[in-house]
């Protein structure tokens, strides 16, 4: 666990940082919500952890002490730090990965994707940074803030990332075959971890100015400090929801390829859909003067989202103008009418109700991604002989393992899958002989799906069924 377990720093809010969705409560809440909507307690039920969501997990703090270190910065009101034993249920295990994916504070501008560009964070020009507040320069000028980021498909899968795709294989493979309880225990929650902090990284993408090349929108300024400034949208999420009125999702979304939760060919990703749909702070229609002889188009930064054909001007004129809704009834943006020029915003009851319809689609995208992480499922049987199928297994190794009463795994058998030889349906790849004294069998595949994906696939039998 110590080679990917990162020393990470203090949770302090630097200034100038890029700061996501709040973590301690959008994040964790997002997670949790995700979770409980998703396969993973069934999965942990059927490898052992009879709790499912709800098991004990220990990672003791001598195995990871930067890890447990940064984890009780945090507030134990929100549901992610363990106890003094380094113990806690495997949901906060993962909220915790979800709360810790910031960090170090330079990671955050990993959390960008614009699918126009393809390009991920992008410091803010002098343009920029002209004309702002002197005070919000003053506290960007002491922040060590990145002129790039990896763009965030690429970050789930960066070997920079301690909590990428194959932290979270190497963890979830070992909770199912180390030999020990105690063992699988503290790699489950680590594999949990870093599903966590995957999580997260997809989550920011629904978040309008991450999606749009509006960097700009997370420097705004929130509070009365001169260094608390970042996305008064996030922001808005924070206040209005915390962390347990986070909504959960209606559906959860299905993937095929890891990189497709985030952005498609078919335009169907987190970030493809977030970018089309809403407009963010910077990234408004441009003001312009009506009733001239001139061209009087509002002008559009980006082709999506549209404006009506027809804005209603007269509407604008009153005081507190109008606004543009979408078809499911959300506010898109406000327009006003003042001295003959035609002007855009949004406010924060504006963005309450973007808010409102985003965080639970985050949700359903989170969940699908959890899925997409457990979706390896092998079928074991025991008769005369342990037998082990799957199906849409691509090359890789296949261990058969059983436990005896004491909880302790015993490797019985291994077997190299070729692409190929696992057929749609779940026939046999591998079997063993059956031990003199048993209480359950396991099984583990590391290797790719039938897509060439990355996976870890498992199953286990007990007596008697």
């Amino acid at each position: 666990m110590k080679r990917w377990l990162v020393v990470l720093p203090l949770l302090a809010v630097a200034p100038g940082e890029v700061r996501a969705w709040e973590p301690e409560t959008t994040q964790t809440g997002l997670a949790e919500q995700a979770a409980l909507s998703s396969t993973l307690h069934k999965r942990l039920v059927t490898l052992g952890f009879g709790g499912g969501l709800f098991e004990p997990l220990t990672i003791p703090p001598a195995d990871a002490r930067a890890l447990i270190d940064a984890l009780k910065l945090l507030s134990p009101s929100h549901g992610s730090v363990p106890d003094a034993r380094g113990r806690q249920a495997a949901l906060a295990w993962l909220a915790a990965g979800a709360a810790l994916a910031d960090l170090p504070a330079s990671h955050g501008a990993n959390h960008f994707y614009d699918p126009l560009s393809h390009q991920g964070w992008q410091r803010p020009d002098r343009s920029f940074t002209a004309g702002i507040a002197d005070r919000v320069r003053d506290a960007m000028g002491r922040a060590d803030i990145p002129a790039h980021g990896v763009p965030a498909p690429d970050w789930v899968t960066s070997k920079a990332n301690p909590f990428n795709l194959d932290a979270f294989l190497l963890q979830y493979g070992k909770a199912v075959s180390a030999a020990t309880p105690g063992e699988r225990s503290r790699y489950m929650a680590a594999a949990l971890v870093a599903a966590g902090a995957m999580m997260h990284v997809l989550g920011d993408l629904g978040a309008p100015s991450r999606v749009r090349g509006d960097e700009a929108a997370h420097f705004e300024p929130l509070g009365g400090g001169p260094d608390d400034l970042g996305s008064r949208f996030e922001r808005i999420a924070a206040l209005a929801f915390g962390r347990l009125g986070v909504p959960p999702p209606a559906r959860t979304i299905t993937r095929t390829h890891l990189r497709d939760f985030f952005t498609a060919a078919d335009h169907t990703g987190l970030a493809d859909v977030i970018s089309r749909s809403y407009f963010s702070a910077n990234t408004l229609p441009g003001s312009v003067r009506v009733g001239g002889t001139h061209d009087d188009q509002p002008h559009l930064v980006r082709a999506l989202p549209a404006l009506p054909a027809r804005l209603n001007l007269m509407a604008a004129t009153h005081q507190d103008g109008t606004t543009v809704r979408d078809a499911a009834d959300t506010c898109l943006v406000r327009y006003h009418v003042e001295h003959d020029v035609l002007s855009f915003s949004l406010d924060d009851d504006c963005m309450l109700e973007q808010v409102t319809a985003i965080l639970p689609e985050v949700a359903a995208y989170e969940a699908g991604l959890l899925d997409f992480l457990l979706r390896g499922e092998l079928v074991v049987a025991v008769a005369d002989h342990i037998s082990v199928g799957g199906k849409g297994l691509g090359t890789g190794e296949l261990v058969i393992l059983g436990e005896d009463d004491r909880g302790v795994r015993t490797q019985l058998s291994t077997v190299h899958v070729a692409a190929g030889k696992a057929s749609d349906q779940a026939v046999e790849v591998a079997n063993a002989p059956i031990p003199a004294s048993w209480s359950r069998v396991v099984a583990v595949f590391r290797g790719t799906d039938a897509g060439g994906e990355p996976l870890v696939a498992v199953g286990s039998a007990l007596p008697g069924r």
